[in-house]
């Protein structure tokens, strides 16, 4: 339902970088966030938000549908978008903590910046080296194919 990158803990320059490579690459792939499933980034500190802009990082996540939430206290502590509102929801997240209710009723599955990218795009969650051999497979058979039983999907109304 959720992907969130983003806070204190991976709301830093790199973790930025991280993001727009693993979102470039979809731009490049004709990939996006798909319905039913939420991304958010938010950034760390204003410096961040400034050395994204400067390097056009924004236009890329705006084409595969993030949503872009400025820096403050997030989804690590249960303030504001990222966080579940529900129990059946299902996160996941570059945050560093998920024991239950720290960001909300819902599940939460901790995973690295690239990782929660890739997810989002998925829908499920997937390294990014998994989601790129599913796109160059579907390049192959002429269709998006679904590589195997996810652990969860990111949308659970589906």
């Amino acid at each position: 339902d959720i992907a969130y990158g983003g806070s204190c803990t991976a709301g830093k320059r790199e973790d930025f970088d991280h993001y727009h490579a693993v979102l470039s690459w979809a731009v490049e792939h004709g990939l996006s966030v798909p319905p039913g499933v939420k991304l958010y980034l938010q950034y760390g500190t204003t410096a961040v938000r400034d050395y994204c802009v400067a390097q056009g990082y924004d236009q890329v996540f705006a084409k595969v549908g993030a949503q872009i939430l400025q820096p403050s206290c997030g989804a690590c502590a249960n303030c504001g978008p990222g966080s579940s509102s529900d129990s059946g929801e299902v996160t996941v997240s570059a945050i560093n903590r998920n024991f239950p209710g720290r960001s909300g009723p819902g599940q939460v599955w901790l995973a690295s910046p690239p990782t929660v990218m890739a997810s989002a795009l998925a829908g499920e969650l997937m390294s990014f080296s998994a989601l790129q051999v599913r796109v160059r497979g579907a390049a192959v058979q002429g269709e998006f194919m679904h590589a195997g039983t996810p652990c969860f999907r990111l949308s659970s109304r589906t």
